[in-house]
């Protein structure tokens, strides 16, 4: 798959989609929620879907941005 801008917003607003789904459903079960996104994060990476970040600033910047949103929430 070539990376591109719209592939990358696509891919991170499913991984964000599925993150709040199953955080709502660990809340209800009492897992803790960073738990599950770590879970998460280890199904979409290279030995799960195989997402894999080739380029080292891209995955800062992504990285980057989804630290800078959890702290301001």
């Amino acid at each position: 798959m070539e990376i591109t801008d719209s592939n990358i917003m696509l891919i991170s607003a499913i991984l964000l989609a599925f993150s709040v789904l199953i955080g709502r459903a660990g809340c209800r079960f009492g897992v803790p929620a960073l738990l599950l996104f770590l879970g998460v994060g280890m199904v979409a990476g290279v030995d799960g879907f195989g997402i894999r970040f080739d380029s080292t600033e891209a995955a800062q910047l992504i990285g980057m941005v989804f630290f800078i949103t959890i702290i301001s929430l």
